[in-house]
């Protein structure tokens, strides 16, 4: 009967989850009857109890883990001398029951204690709750919509500092950045002094809410949110005087008006402006918290964009309700120019520079001339249609807009060149009316030609000019109808022979109109051997000026930050 009920208590115990208890009982079953247990007995559980209860050393959970080995040693031993040394019986199913139903527990109970550090961070935190639900309910009058200093009707000051995780993205597009941030406020409310010695933490977010705190909020951000993986990104230290201390992380999506009149040569200030959202000046003033309040992950790597240095201060904003204090941390920011360098300005060069070619091309070489021209300014159409897409569709003239408009310039110029150098080279020459038709023209020469054909049989002698008659339509036209033989004759004699049929005035002309073609000829090569060196030459005094003004002068006259 005893067996059964101990069994029972024992089985109760379990289910309600009290593992002390049911520790206490199969304790107490095999040393409740042998008289030289009850010492053991006496002192093993107040010793027991005390190091579950109070174990918060080292010492104490040594003590108490080779307590838990003792008695395994002290039950089976006792049990068995108990049982079948002494009173010669058999052992009781039921006892053996308990006795593996002990032993599991107690190995379940061992297996707790070794899990020790888990388990002591959540007593802990329980009792820093409980510290809190402590303070509260002491200061039953506590109004969590009032700001400390109002009954004495002063000003709540509020000191305010952060660290950077991540910073990426200026968009020059969409006008923002994005950043990572760890925002800490810090202020005092007396009615949250304890008897601690040590500061209690919050990590509940229903209990922060039960107390008073700042409503910042960040004026130019677009998005903002908080973290919550795994758990709320967020801890609220109250310290004995009453000082609180609040920390979470937050990202945000800021507004950055940029100046892009030296884009991609520029440098930017982009700000991030706190304050309060009901709380005026007379209500709660904003601090920056000591020397750096704004700290920068060392880590930080940007791929548009290098943080140059930080710039915080504090400032007085006036509203038609009122004056509210706030807090800015300025950003000063410089565009990484070797992306652009590699992606713009050394593809466009080389396109002006290929424009080139053209000037030693022969001037007689249109096709290949056109061709280059058409093809360059093209391409650099192009190159400036992407190197645009970034930006933001705005009537103001940028480093970039003036880069590619000269390029273009050049490119087109080359163009004109070659067109100047075309029409040079095929000017015609202007000459006298002539007095008769050309079909008596024709009919002189072929009867001269009749007389001297055999003079000149032998086609040896030298060539030196053409005949001066050009070939067209009309004197196609006389050809067919003529006599074709003796025409074809004359056309397939020496030029010498043919040259001998013209008169003097003749002759005289011919001359004439081919040294003024040499002329022409000579002219337009002699554009394109100064546009050898015009071109080239212009394009660097360009580049001179462009990166002087853009790198120096511009930089010095950048607009202020405007928040």
């Amino acid at each position: 009967m005893y067996f059964d009920l101990c069994f029972v208590v024992l089985y109760l115990l379990n289910v309600l989850g009290n593992s002390s208890s049911s520790f206490f009982c199969f304790f107490v079953l095999p040393c409740c009857r042998p008289p030289k247990l009850r010492p053991f007995l006496f002192c093993a559980l107040p010793f027991y109890f005390l190091c579950s209860t109070l174990c918060q050393s080292q010492l104490l959970r040594l003590l108490l883990r080779l307590h838990t080995l003792l008695f395994f040693y002290f039950f089976f031993y006792y049990s068995w001398t108990f049982y079948f040394r002494r009173r010669r019986r058999r052992m009781p199913s039921l006892f053996l029951k308990i006795l593996i139903y002990s032993s599991i527990q107690c190995a379940l109970g061992q297996a707790n204690f070794w899990d020790y550090d888990e388990n002591v961070t959540q007593i802990e935190e329980d009792f820093r709750i409980d510290d809190v639900t402590k303070i509260l309910k002491r200061l039953g009058n506590y109004n969590r919509n009032a700001y400390p200093l109002l009954d004495q009707d002063l000003a709540t000051h509020v000191d305010i500092q952060m660290y950077i995780e991540g910073m990426s993205s200026f968009h020059a597009q969409s006008m923002d950045f994005q950043v990572d941030i760890y925002f800490q406020e810090k202020w005092v409310d007396h009615r949250l002094q304890h008897n601690n010695t040590k500061r209690i933490l919050v990590k509940d977010p229903k209990l922060f809410g039960l107390l008073w705190h700042p409503d910042l909020y960040f004026a130019n951000a677009r998005t903002a949110s908080f973290h919550d993986v795994t758990q709320p990104n967020f801890l609220v230290w109250i310290y004995p005087n009453g000082t609180v201390w609040y920390d979470c992380r937050i990202s945000l999506t800021v507004l950055c008006m940029q100046d892009l009149a030296r884009y991609p040569l520029d440098s930017q200030n982009c700000g991030l402006r706190i304050l309060s959202y009901a709380y005026d000046e007379e209500q709660l003033i904003i601090r920056w918290n000591g020397a750096n309040p704004v700290e920068v992950n060392r880590g930080i790597r940007m791929p548009d964009m290098h943080l140059k240095h930080i710039k915080f201060y504090t400032k007085r904003d006036k509203y038609a309700t009122g004056i509210w204090s706030s807090a800015v941390a300025e950003f000063h920011v410089d565009r990484e120019i070797t992306h652009h360098i590699i992606q713009s300005y050394i593809p466009t060069s080389l396109i002006v520079i290929i424009s080139w070619f053209s000037f030693w091309l022969d001037v007689e070489a249109v096709p290949g001339r056109v061709s280059l021209s058409i093809t360059t300014l093209l391409t650099l159409a192009t190159q400036s249609s992407a190197a645009r897409m970034a930006l933001p569709q705005a009537s103001d003239v940028k480093a970039i807009d003036v880069w590619m408009g000269t390029c273009m310039a050049f490119v087109f110029s080359a163009m004109i060149e070659f067109t100047v150098v075309n029409y040079c080279i095929r000017r015609k020459v202007r000459t006298k009316p002539k007095p008769r038709g050309l079909s008596e023209q024709v009919h002189d020469l072929v009867a001269q030609y009749k007389e001297k054909k055999d003079k000149f049989s032998n086609g040896n002698c030298e060539i030196s000019y053409e005949l001066a008659l050009q070939p067209n339509e009309d004197s196609a036209a006389v050809q067919r109808n003529f006599e074709k033989k003796e025409v074809r004759e004359m056309n397939q004699a020496p030029l010498f022979v043919r040259r001998s049929l013209l008169p003097t005035s003749k002759r005289k002309t011919i001359e004439e109109r081919i040294n003024r073609v040499e002329e022409n000829r000579k002219y337009a090569q002699g554009i394109d051997r100064y546009s050898r060196a015009l071109f080239p030459l212009a394009f660097i005094i360009f580049n001179i000026f462009y990166w002087l003004y853009y790198l120096k002068y511009a930089v010095s006259n950048s607009p202020e930050l405007l928040l």
